[in-house]
């Protein structure tokens, strides 16, 4: 079975934050999957911090485990 059909749980996923650039934006979020090797989804802006870099990107995991995971309590 390839990794693309390995079946994943709403734990499999987390959250990332990262300093990506040198600027007075730099902070990106990353969503990341067991088993990847390469983030599944990002940020597409840069944040002026950490913290709002965290609170979107939790907002963002949250949609895409509703949307992955319908029936998930």
């Amino acid at each position: 079975m390839s990794d693309d059909h390995i079946e994943l749980e709403p734990r499999d996923y987390h959250l990332a934050v990262r300093r990506r650039e040198h600027s007075e934006t730099p902070w990106r979020w990353e969503i990341w999957a067991a088993g990847k090797t390469k983030a599944i989804d990002q940020s597409r802006q840069h944040f002026a911090t950490m913290s709002d870099a965290t609170k979107a990107g939790k907002a963002a995991l949250r949609e895409l485990l509703r949307e992955r995971f319908p029936n998930a309590a």
